[in-house]
């Protein structure tokens, strides 16, 4: 077909991924810690990537991930990949980035809520899924979580996005999507999680017991039956969990 006098010609180019394969969002968290586990005895070629925006607790994440990889002892497991996509010019006001009035242990999960975090994570990941040729992207939401950004059809939307605009077949894939975090802690049973970190506010890398995410983990335990490894600034601060 002839291309009319004064159209743009079509730009056509694809990346082929390797499936052997997957990058995986990681925190340092519990969850996504979990997952990376999980995705690297599947013997995988696993990538984890963490994106640096300008959150307070980030340091301790980054530290804390890396020596979860090590702890792993798996050698399919890459090292951590750190993006930057700085967002203090949009939320620098908001509690994440301040550390002022982080949302207290009986504070909503709504409370959480960061504007447009995922679509801000896989809008930089997948450019690195593209350049590393990986057609596949992991995250680790669970069931409980109720932000727009997390539904199915929103990931569909970002892998669709990515195909037209960069080239690639990329799928976001959300395992632990029906999970309670007691079952991602059994999942976990073997890992080493006194090496994740749940925290909004942690002091030199400890958790401060308090907050909203402390909250979580600590009554994901509870539900899981198992022993929480994890050491806590201010146990005092803690209450039962509801049954």
């Amino acid at each position: 077909m002839t291309a009319k006098a004064g159209a743009t010609p079509a730009f056509d180019y694809r990346i082929e991924a390797l499936p052997e394969r997957v990058a995986i969002l990681a925190s340092g968290g519990l969850d996504s810690s979990v997952l990376l586990g999980v995705l690297a005895r599947r013997r995988r070629e696993v990538y984890p990537v963490y994106v640096r925006t300008g959150l307070v607790w980030e340091s301790a994440e980054v530290m804390t991930l890396r020596r979860f990889i090590r702890a792993l002892r798996l050698n399919n497991v890459r090292p951590v990949t750190i993006l930057r996509l700085p967002m203090n010019d949009l939320a620098g006001d908001h509690w994440s980035m301040t550390g002022r009035n982080v949302p207290g242990y009986d504070a909503a999960v709504t409370s959480n809520y960061i504007l447009g975090r995922n679509l801000t994570l896989l809008s930089k990941a997948a450019i690195f899924c593209a350049r590393m040729q990986i057609g596949e992207i992991a995250m680790a939401p669970l069931e409980s979580n109720p932000f727009p950004d997390a539904r199915p059809e929103f990931f569909r939307a970002v892998g669709r996005a990515v195909e037209l605009g960069v080239g690639i077949k990329l799928k976001v894939t959300t395992p632990f999507a029906g999970l309670s975090k007691a079952e991602v802690i059994r999942r976990g049973s073997g890992m080493p999680l006194v090496l994740t970190l749940s925290c909004a506010r942690p002091q030199r890398g400890i958790h401060c017991g308090g907050c909203t995410k402390c909250a979580e983990r600590i009554e994901g335990f509870r539900e899981a039956g198992i022993a929480d490894p994890t050491v806590y600034a201010s146990a005092g601060r803690r209450k039962p969990a509801q049954r």
